[in-house]
């Protein structure tokens, strides 16, 4: 399971006994966010450190320096922590020097540590190593830390870079340091791993830092030899595969271009169409407009065609209906002589 630490704090302690090797009330947390992994350490945290630290019967191990930050883990062992007690927006605990640092691989680390805590206080500090469990949303801008097993208590020489002491020429040093002082790039690698390798492989192709024979030990370790190749035969395969690649990089040239001419003509088809189904489009509700208003204009016809037509009122006294012979005939009986009206009837 991957662990990580908490940042490292400036080193503080309230009494040392030189001569039983005790450095007590030495601070080795605090509240604030965790710059190497975008997290926040509160009170919680604190009190999780306090509690598993003093879980530890024998105390939580001290070492010198974090071991992902040397060359080895090895020979940095220097006491235990213990009696962890929380202390307003800080955990402190008590360090128990023990006497094999003081012929470690590197030099009297017991003495060291005890004149760097009299003289240079401020040029060390303490970091927590520790295994997380699940984060917890806050009110504040990064999820709060939440621990599951506490592994170490380190001193580290430098609190503002997260660097190890005596470790300052070694790649670990230089890259940790490159790191946690550019945050965002770690964030990013461990959500996009294999960038990492895309990069590494692109940037020493394109630089002469490196001699071709360890360039090809790069690439072989990101791109290991398929399987049933044996050690013994790995620099003829990676050779014959280097001669491949330059006889047909040409081929792979032209078929990139060849490959890019069509993407660009496809996408040129692609644009023309939409062009022409666009104008389709506004031609159809053109002739839908025009359809509906011939609709319109049809219906108002049918409803003009449908209306009655005006009758005339016979009953009304003042309009007299006949024919015109029949009312001269009348009126010439009544102009005619009663003699002749006689001879008529006769």
């Amino acid at each position: 399971m991957k662990s990580f630490s908490t940042p490292p704090v400036a080193f503080s302690v309230a009494f040392i006994n030189e001569g039983s090797g005790v450095l007590q009330k030495v601070v080795v947390a605090q509240a604030g966010k965790v710059k190497s992994y975008f997290e926040e350490i509160d009170s919680e945290t604190l009190s999780q450190i306090v509690s598993l630290g003093n879980a530890k019967g024998n105390g939580v191990k001290a070492r010198f320096g974090h071991p992902n930050m040397c060359s080895s883990a090895f020979g940095t062992y220097i006491g235990r922590f213990k009696n962890f007690q929380l202390d307003g927006h800080k955990v402190t605990g008590d360090l128990h020097l023990d006497t094999v640092c003081k012929n470690a691989p590197g030099g009297n680390l017991y003495d060291y540590i005890l004149t760097m805590a009299k003289k240079n206080p401020d040029m060390f500090g303490a970091s927590m190593a520790f295994i997380p469990a699940d984060p917890e949303v806050g009110a504040g801008e990064f999820p709060l830390v939440r621990i599951e097993e506490l592994l170490a208590t380190d001193l580290v020489d430098d609190p503002a870079a997260t660097t190890s002491l005596f470790a300052q020429d070694s790649f670990s040093y230089q890259a940790t340091r490159f790191l946690d002082e550019n945050p965002a790039i770690p964030y990013y690698i461990a959500r996009n791993p294999e960038s990492i390798i895309e990069f590494m492989l692109k940037y020493f192709s394109k630089t002469d830092f490196m001699k071709p024979e360890l360039f090809q030990r790069i690439k072989n370790l990101f791109n290991p030899a398929p399987e049933g190749v044996r050690p013994d035969t790995l620099a003829s395969y990676n050779q014959a595969i280097e001669l491949l690649e330059a006889d047909h990089l040409q081929e792979i040239s032209s078929l990139e271009a060849s490959t890019q001419a069509k993407i660009i003509a496809i996408e040129q088809q692609l644009a023309s169409s939409a062009d022409q189904l666009a104008t389709s489009v506004a031609g159809a509700a053109l002739l839908e407009q025009q359809v509906k208003d011939l609709t319109a204009r049809v219906a108002t016809l049918q409803d003009q065609l449908k209306a009655a037509p005006t009758t005339v009122d016979s009953s009304d006294p003042q309009v007299k209906v006949g024919h015109p012979e029949v009312k001269f005939g009348k009126e010439l009986l009544n102009e005619m002589p009663s003699h002749l009206k006689d001879k008529l009837k006769k």
